[in-house]
């Protein structure tokens, strides 16, 4: 397999999140394609076109195995931004190069892995970065294909098609909305649609979107506060107070461990809990366990303090979300949920 096209699969498999719910208020429209063959369709793809937006919001969409993932962003310059994700909610900001993250309420410096964070950003950067990578793998057929609209401006489409004869090792597909007149990228949804070598790293069907939900009128972003209350995303307002699993837990799914904090059953086959551990790996140690009783990790991500893992096991999928805060320990939360 060609080395890009093996750095493309792997840029693919870090996007993934648990992963996404919406693609924000960003509207794209076609037209009738017009087609037009490579290189003539790739003249226009230069990464610093690509990554010319400034003053700008978005949402970021990842999905893999009917888990999902999303996040919104705020940019007004590449060290100037912040990013929202929405389970577990945690808000990211880089501010004149510095890191901060807002979690459980609790404001956490953080470390960016990037000089200018763009690779926690996941913006306009990491998706134009992945469009022009597909310019230089041999046999990647790129055309465009009518025009589009996103955030009041208008674009031109690209489609992007892995050769037929690579087809049983991976199929790869992707499409973009590029500015008719900055040439920023505004929009770009990729997805591997099958082959050998995708089916044997689960992520076969998985995909990524990237959208311009707005152009302009974003300010410089503020340091964060901590607030005055802190509460755990997405849990039910109705939890048992005692600490025991919740009302029809499954039995073939191990108990967690460290001290159940509170637990409910929110459905006939959904069930939460949130305990607190001693560990800052107890949501690994518990992924074995579950491994060892013959669940799978079909997706996994890490943002700035929590960790985020799915299993599955015939009808039942696992959500787990660590949230390791400075000085307060760790909060793992566990969702199950039975398909019937």
């Amino acid at each position: 397999m060609d080395r890009n096209r093996n750095a493309s699969l792997f840029v693919m498999v870090l996007a993934l999140g648990v992963a996404l719910s919406a693609c924000g208020s960003g509207s794209v429209s076609t037209s009738r394609a017009h087609i037009a063959p490579s290189p003539a369709g790739v003249s226009g793809l230069q990464l610093a076109r690509l990554d010319s937006l400034t003053n700008y919001a978005f949402t970021r969409i990842a999905s893999n195995s009917g888990a999902s993932f999303t996040a919104t962003g705020k940019v007004h310059n590449p060290t100037d931004w912040e990013i929202h994700t929405i389970s577990p909610a945690v808000t990211t900001y880089d501010v004149g190069g510095h890191g901060y993250a807002v979690t459980l309420g609790q404001v956490i410096h953080v470390s960016f892995n990037t000089p200018e964070g763009v690779g926690n950003l996941e913006g306009e950067y990491s998706f134009a970065e992945q469009l022009v990578g597909y310019t230089h793998v041999t046999g990647i057929k790129i055309t465009q294909a009518g025009s589009c609209s996103v955030a009041g401006a208008n674009g031109t489409i690209y489609h992007v098609q892995s050769p037929g004869a690579d087809t049983p090792i991976l199929s790869e597909a992707a499409t973009a909305c590029v500015s008719n007149g900055s040439g920023a990228l505004l929009s770009y949804t990729s997805g591997i649609t099958g082959g050998s070598a995708a089916n044997a790293a689960h992520v076969a069907g998985s995909s990524n979107r990237f959208t311009v939900t707005a152009i302009g009128g974003v300010g410089p972003i503020v340091v964060p506060k901590a607030s005055s209350t802190t509460t755990i995303p997405n849990v039910p307002s109705s939890l048992d107070t005692l600490p025991r699993l919740p009302t029809g837990f499954p039995a073939e799914v191990p108990t967690p461990p460290g001290k159940i904090l509170s637990s409910t059953q929110i459905s006939s086959t959904k069930w939460y809990l949130q305990l607190n551990e001693k560990s800052s790996s107890a949501l690994a140690q518990y992924a074995r366990q579950l491994q060892s009783k013959g669940f799978s990790v079909t997706s996994s991500t890490n943002t700035a303090g929590s960790d985020i893992e799915v299993l599955s096991k015939g009808s039942i999928q696992i959500l787990l979300e660590q949230l390791s805060l400075s000085g307060q320990g760790v909060v793992l939360a566990v969702t199950v949920t039975s398909g019937g």
